[in-house]
C-alpha cells in the first residue's frame, strides 16, 4: 500500500523565500500576499506535504485571511491550520473546499459566502480609446462623499448594515486613502460620481479594490473609463481585482477595460 501524505505546518518568518515562492505560484491569488511578505507585514503559516512546502495561510493586520492551498492536502487539515496559528480574521479568501471547512467551524451565518472572480491586465493591454485624463487623485473635499460610497459599496456588495460601520474608524480610512494617494475618482472635487481604491501595489503587481458608482451616474461607463485610465497609469507590470461571480454588471465593466478573468476563489465573510 502506498505510504499516507504527511502533513505539517511551520511558521511563517520574515524573508521567506520559500512563502514568496509559493504566493508567485498563486498568480493573482497571490499577489496581494506577495506585497505583503515584501514589507514583511502579517503572519501565519506554510503548509509542508511530504517535506515540500506547497501552500500557506496568510493573516492580514484588518481581519483579512487568504490561503494557498493544493488539491492534494485534506481541506480539514488547512482549515486546522487556520485555527493553530490562533490569529482573528473575519474574511477569507481561498480554494472553495478549504472555504468551507471554514465555514463549517464557524457558528451563526455568515454575511457572504460565495464564489469570487479574478481579473487581470497590463497597463499596455487597456484600450486607448477607454482612458481618461480626467481620472484623478481624491482629495479632502471629496471626504465625505467617499464615506458615502464605501457605506453603500460595503451595503450592497457585502451586506453589511451602515448602521453597524463605526463612522470614526471609516472616516480615518478614508483620509489615509486620500492623504497616500490610493483613491482614483471621476467627477467634479466634492462630488465624485465613480471611485476606486489601490489596495496594494508592489513587486506582485498592484490590487484594485472598491470599485463604485453612484447610482445616478451608471449607465455612462464610468467604472470602465476609470479602471482603465488607473490602469494604464500603474507602475506595477499588471493589476488585478476580484469580484463576485454573478456580478454581470461589474464583469463587463472590468473586460470593457481590458481586464481578462484568471482564476478564481471562494470568500467567506463573517457577520
Amino acid at each position: 500500500m502506498p505510504r499516507p501524505s504527511a502533513f505539517s505546518t511551520r511558521p511563517l518568518c520574515g524573508d521567506d523565500q520559500e512563502a514568496q515562492t509559493l504566493a508567485v505560484a498563486a498568480g493573482a491569488h497571490g499577489v496581494y500576499v506577495h506585497n505583503a511578505l515584501d514589507r514583511d507585514e502579517g503572519e501565519g503559516a506554510v503548509l509542508v506535504l511530504d517535506g515540500v512546502a506547497c501552500g500557506l495561510v496568510w493573516f492580514g493586520p484588518r481581519g483579512n485571511l487568504v490561503v494557498i492551498a493544493p488539491a492534494e492536502i485534506d481541506p480539514e487539515a488547512v482549515a486546522d491550520a487556520v485555527n493553530l496559528v490562533r490569529r482573528p480574521w473575519r474574511i477569507a479568501m481561498g480554494p472553495g473546499p478549504v472555504v468551507d471547512a471554514l465555514r463549517g467551524r464557524c457558528p451563526g451565518k455568515p454575511l457572504l459566502h460565495r464564489d469570487q472572480i479574478y481579473y487581470a491586465c497590463a497597463p499596455a493591454d487597456v484600450p486607448p480609446d477607454r482612458i481618461s485624463p480626467d481620472a484623478r487623485s481624491a482629495q479632502r473635499a471629496d471626504r465625505d462623499r467617499l464615506v458615502q460610497a464605501t457605506l453603500l459599496l460595503n451595503q450592497s456588495d457585502l451586506n453589511i448594515d451602515p448602521a453597524r460601520v463605526d463612522r470614526r474608524w471609516l472616516r480615518d480610512s478614508v483620509d489615509e486613502r486620500i492623504a497616500d494617494g490610493t483613491t482614483r475618482v471621476l467627477g467634479a472635487i466634492g462630488a465624485p460620481d465613480c471611485k476606486l481604491d489601490f489596495g496594494s501595489d508592489g513587486p506582485g503587481g498592484a490590487v484594485i479594490e472598491g470599485v463604485f458608482t453612484f447610482p445616478q451616474a451608471r449607465g455612462r461607463g464610468l467604472a470602465t473609463t476609470l479602471v482603465a485610465s488607473c490602469i494604464a497609469g500603474a507602475s506595477a507590470p499588471r493589476v488585478c481585482l476580484h469580484v463576485g461571480l454573478h456580478n454581470t454588471p461589474a464583469r463587463a465593466a472590468y473586460e470593457r477595460a481590458g481586464m481578462v478573468a484568471v482564476d478564481r476563489c471562494r470568500l467567506l465573510l463573517l457577520a
